[in-house]
């Protein structure tokens, strides 16, 4: 996801896999109540994967903003020794389950 996004706040798991030519695993593309990841196990290859192309690699912190004007944040810790921006994305609103 990208700061400026919105999310809507499903409440389950999703797990994709991304295979290359010879049906192997090149990357899971992950949803978590709303939040989209993308963990690579090869380099990037945005010619292949478009949707890499405007991705945050390792941000330190995700911030999400909610109308009431309260924030909630994760923040990573990285052993890379580089500086990682915050990823801000505005909720919007829950999607509730069906009976």
């Amino acid at each position: 996801m990208n700061t400026g996004d919105t999310m809507v706040n499903h409440p389950r798991f999703q797990l994709q896999p991304v295979m290359n030519g010879q049906d192997e695993i090149e990357a899971l593309a992950l949803n978590i109540l709303g939040l989209s990841f993308v963990l690579l196990l090869e380099r990037a290859d945005v010619g292949r994967y478009p949707f890499l192309r405007d991705a945050k690699y390792r941000p330190g912190r995700i911030a999400i903003v909610y109308p009431s004007s309260s924030t909630n944040w994760v923040t990573l810790s990285w052993e890379d020794g580089k500086s990682h921006d915050t990823l801000t994305i505005q909720f919007v609103q829950p999607v509730l389950r069906r009976p």
